[in-house]
């Protein structure tokens, strides 16, 4: 069924995931580059060219997260239960929370992780779909180095829940993250266009304090992905040593709480209308339509654009 194909929690952490400290300070020069405002091309267009262009980009980008995160969901859905159940998971999970901390700390001490991504063609000029759809695919695969953990947290509650989740439901967080990035990286990508150069040149003022601000939140997300792993091993190992530590238990659950009531408000019913709606639908609905309004708005810009020329001949 397609509603077990979206789980909203999974869809919350993909929208932070996208900023994270290992690609997030790259994204704006790359998002200037696929735009052309590196060298003025888009300038001298409208504003409607460069909001369609920004919509390419956008969403080929979010195609390359779903690869991604597709493909994992295909290959991982079905044995993730298990990893979790044998106490795989929460020691990978663990282990992943210290490398967090230790990045942090470097990052303190001036360190900046930075994304290395392949040449998009021989020339690196080249700005088709295909090159975006591949950044796409490298930023995604590079961001888990800094986000696998509130990522394996997103799947790994899936994983922790009823025994009878099916297939389509633990795929479903895998498709969910993708989808959260690609959404908010649509948005950004629409606000660069939108923006133009100011926008990124804002962006990199802020780069020095939003490492900062990435290496404040790895510590706190480090320590928690450390906790919530030695947590589900006491759980698993209930009968032997009694239950989890209680403080330990008491900030997973005051962070499942979270989990639970963020989750509960995307996927809330309100009013829209008149009608009863989720607002996980009502954001569908509105990507949808604001992104059909653009692709037919900059059809006609772009034939305007073309017959321009033509016009002014005649006229001469």
């Amino acid at each position: 069924m397609l509603g077990d194909l979206f789980d909203p929690f999974a869809f919350a952490v993909g929208m932070v995931g996208l900023i994270n400290p290992c690609g997030f300070a790259l994204l704006p020069a790359y998002l200037g580059y696929f735009l052309g405002l590196d060298d003025g091309e888009d300038a001298k267009k409208s504003t409607v060219i460069a909001l369609n262009r920004a919509q390419r980009v956008g969403l080929a980008m979010s195609a390359g997260f779903l690869f991604v995160f597709g493909l994992l969901g295909l290959v991982f859905a079905g044995t993730i239960g298990g990893l979790q159940s044998s106490g795989v998971l929460p020691r990978i999970t663990i282990v992943v929370g210290a490398a967090l901390i230790v990045l942090s700390f470097a990052m303190f001490r001036g360190f900046e992780p930075t994304l290395k991504l392949p040449k998009l063609n021989k020339g690196g000029e080249d700005r088709s779909l295909f090159s975006m759809f591949v950044f796409g695919i490298s930023y995604g695969l590079a961001s888990l180095t800094c986000t696998i953990g509130p990522f394996l947290v997103a799947i790994g509650v899936s994983a922790a829940g009823p025994s009878d989740t099916s297939f389509a439901e633990r795929l479903g967080s895998f498709v969910s993250y993708a989808l959260g990035m690609g959404l908010l990286a649509t948005v950004l990508t629409l606000a660069v266009g939108f923006g133009k150069k100011g926008i990124v040149n804002r962006f990199k003022q802020l780069l020095p304090k939003i490492n900062k601000f990435s290496a404040a939140i790895l510590i706190v997300v480090g320590v928690y992905m450390i906790l919530y792993g030695i947590w589900t091993i006491q759980i698993l190992d209930f009968d032997r040593v009694g239950g989890p530590t209680p403080w330990i238990n008491s900030i997973v659950a005051t962070a499942e709480g979270w989990q639970a009531s963020l989750a509960t408000w995307i996927g809330a019913d309100v009013n829209f209308f008149g009608r009863q709606t989720a607002r996980t639908s009502i954001m569908g609905i509105a990507f949808l339509v604001i992104n059909v309004a653009l692709a037919i708005a900059g059809f006609f810009a772009q034939r305007s654009a073309k017959s321009e020329p033509k016009e002014l001949i005649n006229q001469a």
